[in-house]
């Protein structure tokens, strides 16, 4: 009965367990150079040379090289500028932030035994923080050709009624969930169409697989907001 009970647990986790996609490891693939001021200033060529804190995270055994104690906190100014143009708009966006950007202390104990092959060793702690995910843009403009209603028809059309629709008694956030989960990101926007009232089926029966748009004309005014917050750091713990 144990052995049962742990396998249905494992089954529920893995159930609605997330993983990265690709975006998320094209994102975390790319590192700024940061550190300390001495790091940066060498583009980052301390991880070959050792005795900087910031090298820790690349090399361990540049630790070895402290000859003695020492400490250092450094602060980043992390800047963006976007200019977003969409058809007949343009628009411009700047973020600044200042934040911690480096600290850490290396603590070098010697060894005053002359029979000892060990001199000294280090312990080192370091932390650095290598890109700053906050963002934000705007893009807006007049598309003379398609509207919000043809976004969610290129998912729509072809799925069948029940597979992008809630059944009796689901909640709107259940039915996303689990639209999700089987049958993917394209019927989640399928079913945020059909949901909103801005694409209704030809049939409303579950066999239906064609779908028509309740917005026509032309010249749709349309605005996209992007905003992320985040950052990618990298905390080292050493003994050498």
């Amino acid at each position: 009965m144990k052995n049962i009970l742990m396998i249905f647990i494992s089954v529920l986790v893995v159930s609605i367990t997330n993983a990265q996609d690709i975006n998320d490891a094209l994102r975390y693939s790319f590192d700024e150079i940061e550190g300390t001021a001495r790091f940066k200033a060498m583009g980052g060529a301390f991880g070959a040379l050792g005795g900087d804190l910031s090298a820790i995270n690349i090399n361990p055994a540049g630790a070895a090289v402290f000859n003695s104690s020492q400490a250092s906190l450094s602060l980043g100014v992390f800047n963006k500028d976007n200019t977003v143009g969409y058809f007949n708009g343009l628009s411009t966006a700047s973020n600044s932030n200042v934040d911690l950007n480096q600290t850490g202390a290396a603590f070098v104990f010697r060894n005053y035994s002359s029979n000892s092959p060990w001199k000294k060793f280090v312990l080192s702690i370091a932390y650095d923080r290598f890109n700053d995910f906050d963002h934000d843009w705007v893009a807006n403009g007049t598309n003379p050709n398609n509207s919000i209603g043809d976004y969610f028809l290129q998912y729509a059309q072809g799925q069948r009624l029940d597979e992008i629709s809630a059944f009796p008694g689901e909640t709107i956030s259940e039915a996303y969930s689990e639209i999700g989960s089987f049958y993917g990101f394209g019927n989640q926007q399928a079913f945020l169409g059909y949901e909103s009232f801005i694409i209704d089926p030809v049939d409303d029966t579950d066999e239906n697989t064609v779908y028509t748009s309740n917005i026509s004309g032309t010249n749709f005014n349309q605005r996209y907001v992007y905003a992320s917050r985040g950052y990618n750091g990298k905390l080292a713990f050493n003994f050498a």
